[in-house]
């Protein structure tokens, strides 16, 4: 008597990968626990692949590598990335492009600061921002205002 197998549990949380490599547990996670779930993925791929092909597993195998993925999604362990120092920086970048000595700043100047700034929010905005990215943008802002103030003590 051959039972049916359901795979859509299976093919839902397969096709959800790519929505859980977009949040911070698994970009900020440990290569372990993002190399535990990238292995739960790939068995949960070859399954449904094999069951394409018309190979089908019992439901039982189905059911362990479901929970495999189950069990490795909510193993990952990445902590939300700390924004703050960059929003500082972005909110004092704001006020400095509202002002009247960025006004009155060489136009490529002007276009410099304005890209850099663009490029700051986009990172402070992105959800995958990671920790490190989120520093090294802020330290660069930062910068960007000690270059101007020694232009200006110059």
């Amino acid at each position: 008597m051959n039972e049916k197998v359901v795979f859509d549990q299976l093919s839902k949380d397969v096709a959800d990968q790519v929505r859980v490599r977009q949040t911070y547990k698994y970009f900020n996670g440990t290569d372990r626990s993002k190399g535990l779930y990238d292995e739960a993925i790939r068995m949960g791929e070859d399954v449904l692949q094999e069951h394409k092909e018309g190979y089908n597993e019992p439901q039982a195998m189905v059911d362990l590598v479901d929970q495999a993925i189950y069990n490795s999604r909510k193993a990952l362990n990445g902590q939300q990335t700390d924004k703050h120092s960059l929003k500082m920086q972005l909110s004092r970048a704001g006020q400095f492009l509202r002002s009247q000595e960025f006004a009155g700043l060489p136009i490529k100047t002007q276009q410099y600061w304005e890209r850099e700034i663009t490029a700051a929010h986009n990172i402070e905005v992105a959800s995958n921002t990671d920790q490190a990215l989120a520093n090294k943008t802020a330290i660069k802002v930062a910068t960007m205002f000690d270059t101007m103030e020694q232009i200006r003590h110059n």
